[in-house]
């Protein structure tokens, strides 16, 4: 047999340990695929890990806290209390202002501004009806988003007073309304006006005695 013949035997038909060396290998990379399963494994399903986690493990942990923590935050807000913007809390101030100055104006005229008229009756610098004694507000302004105030009379002679509100529509659910007990406040509570009596008893004067009668008939007359 040539040298040739040798070698063509050799490749066709190679040693056993050759062949036991290669087997050998993939077993070990098979082993080794085996044990980073199993290890995979014990970690999904909570059982102790095969390897000690390392600095990516518990930074993956931390981050995905903070980003737990950031998404509650943002739904309740700080202390559980939901986010109110800067612009609902000025609706809200802008529309109890106005209820509590139509409310004076009552107190002083006997009714509430004409539609016509409109809330800048209560700015008016000169008096339009009698026993006027304004301005209630020093002058009318358009809502937080650029929106004219909506104001009417029921046909009961109550006050329909609202703010159409971010989407500039009537009627929706982001409207903004005043608390209604404002409306009648400058009756309950009169301090406001120096004691001054409201409409539905000007002129009459109840009094202890007759000094007192004339200075308070006094106080008045200089209104």
């Amino acid at each position: 047999m040539t040298v040739n013949e040798i070698k063509a035997m050799r490749l066709k038909f190679p040693a056993k340990g050759r062949e036991g060396a290669a087997t050998a290998a993939k077993k070990a990379k098979i082993k080794a695929i085996a044990r980073e399963f199993e290890q995979k494994k014990a970690e999904l399903s909570g059982g102790a890990p095969v390897m000690k986690r390392g600095l990516v493990y518990y930074g993956a942990i931390i981050l995905g806290l903070l980003m737990l923590g950031g998404m509650v935050l943002s739904v309740c807000g700080k202390g559980g209390r939901p986010r109110i913007e800067r612009s609902q809390l000025m609706a809200d101030r802008s529309m109890d202002n106005l209820a509590i100055a139509l409310g004076r104006y009552k107190f002083h005229v006997g009714a509430y501004p004409d539609p016509a008229e409109g809330l800048e009756a209560l700015a008016a610098i000169t008096p339009k009806k009698p026993g006027w004694f304004g301005p209630y507000i020093k002058k009318v302004v358009k809502d937080p988003w650029g929106h004219g105030y909506v104001y009417d009379l029921r046909p009961d002679g109550s006050p329909v007073l609202y703010s159409k509100g971010p989407d500039g529509r009537a009627g929706t659910t982001d409207d903004v309304m005043p608390k209604q007990e404002l409306f009648t406040d400058a009756f309950r509570d009169t301090t406001w006006t120096n004691h001054w009596m409201p409409y539905q008893l000007r002129g009459i004067l109840v009094a202890p005695d007759d000094k007192t009668r004339r200075e308070w008939q006094a106080e008045v007359d200089k209104y």
